[in-house]
């Protein structure tokens, strides 16, 4: 008996614990309600006493992303400048980091800053619009625009990469009767990252620097549409990184706010 007793009033300690924990854990997260309300009403104010609407489908809550330095992946372009090409390929350096892949269709080169391009082609595509979009779905483009007419035009896309865009990594690809005839634009890998150690700007700092950015060049919108954070590739002789951004849609245009710096560029 004197067992039993013990076990039940274990039992209901850890009973009494739990719903405590529960509490707790319910009482932090209203009060980060209460403060993300406090927060988007005070911005709010401060948008509206410079006449700008600040859109109910802004996520306010949302993290930075950290800063990524990349490694180049030679044998991804080979594979890339293969599928655009058709078949086989053979790669030649150029020296200062590009590199040529020469296939039956033509050639394309690749620079160390993760840009592409190829012209003259002759690479014969029976159905140009599903190939855009099984080339597209291989190597992580988006947003893909496909702008043909009787196997003439040009397509368009943007790479994405764990579902966040990058800017700086387009892609267009131009057809003529039916033939791919050039190619150009810029891809990157996520194999090897490292995240940079950064201490990026939150989503309501950047807002905050765009509404001084504004004022002080005259910029004409009304509302702010939307707010996220995206990638822009940067590459010099040394490195190359993904940098993170806040980019903000106006009702006019997209501007973006560099996470490290505060400086605001119109997209």
């Amino acid at each position: 008996m004197e067992t039993r007793r013990l076990k039940n009033i274990a039992i209901l300690i850890l009973l009494l614990l739990n719903a405590f924990l529960l509490l707790l854990l319910g009482y932090q997260y209203l009060q980060a309600e209460e403060a993300a309300r406090d927060t988007r009403e005070q911005l709010s104010v401060l948008f509206a006493s410079q006449e700008l609407e600040l859109s109910a489908q802004a996520d306010l809550s949302q993290s930075p992303l950290s800063p990524l330095v990349l490694s180049r992946h030679q044998e991804g372009e080979a594979a890339m400048a293969e599928s655009l090409l058709g078949g086989p390929v053979t790669a030649a350096s150029q020296g200062g980091g590009i590199v040529t892949y020469t296939g039956e269709a033509g050639s394309i080169q690749f620079r160390s800053g993760g840009g592409f391009d190829g012209g003259e082609l002759t690479r014969d595509v029976e159905d140009a619009a599903g190939f855009v979009r099984e080339f597209c779905q291989n190597y992580g483009y988006e947003d893909v625009d496909i702008q043909l007419t009787g196997g003439d035009g040009a397509v368009t896309a943007q790479q994405y990469v764990a579902g966040v865009p990058i800017a700086g990594c387009g892609l267009t690809l131009t057809f003529q009767d039916g033939m791919l005839t050039a190619v150009s634009g810029a891809h990157i890998s996520l194999e090897g990252a490292a995240t940079e150690e950064s201490e990026p700007l939150n989503c309501v700092t950047a807002l905050v620097r765009f509404l001084d950015y504004r004022r002080a060049a005259g910029v004409v919108c009304s509302r702010v549409e939307d707010i996220s954070c995206v990638y822009q590739l940067q590459s010099s002789p040394s490195s190359l990184r993904l940098v993170p951004l806040w980019r903000i849609d106006t009702d006019t245009y997209a501007y973006y706010v560099d996470c490290a710096s505060g400086s605001v560029v119109r997209a």
